[in-house]
């Protein structure tokens, strides 16, 4: 008996199907991945929560935002970019005691000797969301007078792995109305959370000197902790990212992240406020950023963590922020 072959007709109706099966399982094993990725970014915000809670078990509180070295306070507008971050003191919480005591403690986190410590790449601290963690970023190594950065060198730079989680000491809320001659960058519109009590010698963060600083404890909290913002997704670093897209403009056509964008490095305070009006995944230099779609994650002061979507209210921002406004209702 003579054997039937596939008609063209036939093979090209088999390829349709095959076609339209892959067109419909293609985002669907795509939506199971981000799934699993956004599952895995909120465990890691859970180990750093928990290691954050053990670091207050242990000293009765919160990680400084500013450890090691020999500066003296009043601390410069530069100085805040180069000690060591309030990720390092929670390293021994997360299985990495050996990382930690690579560190040459008496010496800025940017300094060359520890520049080995803060290349390499804690994974609880990426989202897998996010950018390649060997996509490193930089900045200027420290410095006692500012230098412009169009006279830079390969030198005076650093390159480090970054974190895509950040502890975010407060909430800008400017009065409306805005009152003349009002400074936009006054700490006195800032609604401080849970990272402690810094005083600045002038009203304004930028450009100001850090007169003292103490450490956050949870009984600063009156809103309670279950109503209170501890830890916050800020993706897309060390590129600065606007609803989703690169943030390029004639000054920054690399669209590079003006804040710290390392892991074991501090920031200024200029760069930890949530900015006012500024909402969900609008803007990963001025508020919480992710890559999920819909949303990003939040550390919550009582170990939880939530998912907030892109339309939360900046009110509700600023209750979750604040250590002393309210709260949230159950």
């Amino acid at each position: 008996m003579a054997r039937r072959g596939i008609s063209l007709v036939e093979l090209l109706v088999s390829l349709g199907v095959i076609g339209l099966l892959l067109a419909i399982a293609l985002p669907a094993i795509h939506s199971a991945r981000e799934s699993a990725r956004r599952v895995q970014c909120q465990n890691n915000l859970r180990q750093i929560l928990i290691a954050t809670q053990s670091h207050h078990a242990a000293m009765n509180a919160l990680p400084s935002l500013y450890n090691g070295t020999a500066l003296p306070y009043p601390l410069q507008e530069w100085d805040l970019f180069h000690m060591h971050s309030w990720r390092v003191p929670l390293l021994p919480y997360l299985e990495q005691s050996a990382l930690k005591e690579r560190l040459i403690w008496g010496k800025l986190a940017t300094a060359d000797e520890n520049i080995p410590v803060a290349q390499t790449v804690v994974p609880t601290f990426i989202c897998p969301s996010g950018t390649d963690p060997m996509d490193m970023g930089g900045g200027i190594k420290h410095a006692s007078i500012w230098i412009p950065p169009a006279n830079h060198t390969d030198q005076d730079r650093y390159r480090v792995v970054r974190s895509d989680y950040d502890a975010m000491a407060g909430i800008q809320v400017l009065p409306n109305p805005l009152p003349p001659n009002t400074a936009l960058d006054s700490v006195d519109h800032v609604r401080w959370g849970i990272w402690g009590w810094p005083v600045f010698e002038t009203p304004t963060t930028s450009g100001s000197r850090l007169s003292r600083y103490r450490q956050g404890k949870f009984s600063d909290v009156t809103d309670g902790l279950s109503h209170t913002i501890a830890i916050v997704e800020r993706g897309g670093r060390p590129k600065a990212y606007l609803n989703g897209k690169l943030a390029i403009t004639p000054d920054n056509p690399e669209a590079d992240y003006p804040g710290q964008v390392g892991w074991s490095a501090s920031n200024t305070f200029a760069w930890t406020i949530n900015a006012d009006g500024v909402g969900v995944n609008e803007s990963n230099s001025r508020g919480i950023y992710s890559f999920h779609r819909g949303g990003a994650n939040v550390g919550i002061a009582d170990g939880s963590v939530r998912f907030l979507s892109d339309s939360t209210d900046f009110q509700t921002l600023v209750k979750l922020y604040g250590r002393s406004d309210g709260g949230l209702p159950e």
